[in-house]
């Protein structure tokens, strides 16, 4: 099935704005049989700099014990990418391209802190003279390591959270972005974005279903970042529930993205519905 490719001037179709993209927490444990692991928040999840080579930046991040017991916190940077799945991928300072992890230096770089207090955590970034485009790190907070008891499987869970960060030299660069596989089935279906530019992009958008002009269904898809390269690929996965309870018949289906450029991206396919499950029995371009 091929994708047809087309811009269309930007218009105000987006019922919502994509809310801040955030990392969350980076551990999750099902199971947990004792009580009392640690919760740490911080704030902000993400923040975006624009800073000039040879230039430096300094901000606060506030961490708060929202658990009942005291905790030692230990601060540092590590390099993250994205999956083209979405899924975060974390690996040591300095070994993935673009990273900023050596810009940074965070004050304190360890703290105790007890229930319901909050401490405020500097960070002063210094972007080298030779810097010449986006580059990323994350800064984490990482609690003792806590004692699980699982069935049959005692375990430790070093509790962390971070907050992001993008730091953008020089002037913004064109938004440059493309729909690269636009592909419908049984099961739902993907949408495949690339990132063309230097920085990073927020996308958002809608799913539109028509049948003989008249829309059927308008799906709002869920906010994604796609990074720059060579982490740029994004796939969405599209559920079989974009098409529960439509009519059997030929339906035309358009993607519309928007990631902050002069003009929307999209692209468009074709499927029938058939009367009886899977459903989608055929589609074409």
């Amino acid at each position: 099935m091929g994708v047809a490719l087309y811009l269309q001037g930007r218009r105000q179709i987006m019922s919502k704005v994509m809310a801040a993209w955030t990392l969350g927490m980076m551990c999750l444990v099902t199971g947990v049989a004792r009580a009392g692991i640690s919760s740490i928040e911080v704030s902000p999840l993400t923040t975006e700099l624009r800073i000039a080579a040879g230039r430096a930046y300094t901000g606060t991040i506030s961490v708060t014990n929202t658990g009942n017991d005291p905790q030692h916190i230990r601060t540092y940077c590590q390099d993250w990418a994205l999956k083209p799945d979405g899924v975060v991928v974390f690996v040591g300072p300095g070994r993935l391209p673009n990273s900023a992890s050596g810009w940074v230096q965070i004050t304190p770089a360890e703290f105790d802190l007890a229930p319901g207090n909050s401490q405020r955590v500097r960070y002063t970034v210094r972007v080298p003279d030779q810097a010449a485009q986006e580059a990323r790190t994350v800064i984490l907070f990482e609690a003792g390591a806590q004692k699980l008891l699982l069935p049959r499987l005692p375990s430790t869970l070093i509790p962390r959270v971070g907050s992001i960060l993008y730091v953008q030299v020089g002037p913004p660069p064109p938004v440059q972005a493309k729909i690269t596989a636009f592909e419908l089935g049984p099961d739902g279906g993907y949408l495949t974005v690339e990132n063309l530019g230097a920085e990073h992009l927020r996308f958002s958008g809608r799913l539109e279903i028509r049948s003989r002009e008249k829309l059927a269904r308008s799906t709002e898809l869920k906010g994604f970042v796609v990074l720059p390269p060579p982490f740029n690929i994004y796939r969405m996965r599209l559920g079989d529930e974009v098409f529960a309870d439509l009519r059997p018949g030929e339906y035309e289906v358009t993607a519309l993205l928007d990631c902050g450029g002069p003009s929307l991206l999209g692209a468009r396919t074709y499927i029938a519905l058939g009367p009886e499950p899977p459903g989608v029995f055929a589609s074409r371009q």
